[in-house]
């Protein structure tokens, strides 16, 4: 189901949250949009991006424009102006990772001042309506009193986004209860039991399109990295990971393509792009960190928070 309100709906009917929720869904909207924006820019330039990356990592591997905020004016006011001079209500900030300059914009002027293709253009614009669907969808379901199945609420394989959504008293997504709804599907047919069949089903619950043939593929393929003189990081990259935990950088599967990128690390991959350097840098960060905290997105990536590095 599309959930689509017109903005004086929309704005009326935000405006009667209480400022806790209001705070939580312009974060979650502001950090959608950038993660919009990274994925684009990046799809520009063929670089590899991790399943579900959010934007903080993608960012990582950018080297020219970010997105960083916006300004909702409510209204459209010729206080707040396009790069071209006309009045806004929404004006979009982008900024150069390299240069610094920041561009203040309206989306319909995307492709002229930021010089990309109008494919990617059309990426952007399709994301960040993406973005206000989904607010509008938890608005929605608010005025109509939705509220989950009661087995969903405690259900162990309930995203945290979720979670913190029931504790503010929003109802959920849609998109949390499909996942959900796979789970229970895979659970039924017993197909999570076994070592591959369970990384299939850990790659539909991503919503990546795998068939079984290339997981299992996978599957081999990781095993054969097990053999001892095969899963040690080589020395050369040691440095540079650590750099990069120090950078506050914390999925593998990033940190992996910037080896690539930055230190000419082997660019051998799986059939699902996974780097095959990925199993050493985990190894490597596993155990010369004790006490790691590890967050293993069923085996897409690994994402680690470190005390001290």
């Amino acid at each position: 189901m599309l959930y689509i309100l017109n903005i004086l709906d929309r704005d009326q009917r935000f405006s009667m949250l209480d400022q806790q929720q209001q705070a939580f869904l312009k974060e979650r909207m502001m950090r959608s949009r950038r993660t919009v924006f990274a994925n684009a820019m990046a799809k520009a330039k063929g670089i590899h991006i991790p399943p579900n990356a959010e934007y903080e990592d993608i960012e990582h591997l950018l080297d020219d424009w970010i997105y960083v905020g916006y300004i909702d004016a409510g209204h459209v006011t010729p206080e707040l102006k396009c790069e071209c001079g006309r009045a806004l209500r929404y004006q979009h900030h982008v900024k150069h990772k390299i240069t610094g300059d920041v561009m203040k914009f309206g989306i319909d002027h995307l492709k002229e001042h930021l010089n990309i293709d109008a494919s990617i253009v059309s990426i952007i614009r399709k994301g960040l309506d993406a973005v206000d669907f989904e607010l509008d969808e938890v608005l929605i379901k608010i005025q109509d009193h939705w509220t989950p199945e009661p087995e969903i609420l405690n259900h162990p394989n309930l995203t945290n986004e979720a979670k913190e959504m029931i504790s503010l008293h929003l109802p959920i997504l849609d998109r949390h209860i499909r996942r959900l709804t796979v789970y229970r599907k895979l659970h039924a047919a017993h197909i999570i039991q076994a070592s591959v069949s369970k990384d299939r089903a850990e790659h539909e619950v991503n919503a990546v399109e795998y068939d079984l043939f290339t997981v299992e593929q996978e599957y081999t393929l990781e095993q054969s990295l097990r053999e001892p003189e095969k899963d040690s990081l080589d020395a050369r990259f040691q440095d540079p990971v650590r750099q990069y935990l120090q950078r506050g950088i914390r999925s593998a599967r990033t940190i992996c393509e910037l080896l690539i990128r930055e230190h000419a690390a082997p660019d051998g991959r799986f059939l699902t792009e996974k780097p095959k350097i990925y199993y050493p840098v985990c190894l490597f960060i596993e155990e010369a960190h004790p006490g790691i905290e590890v967050t293993d997105l069923g085996r897409v990536d690994r994402h680690y928070t470190i005390a001290s590095v």
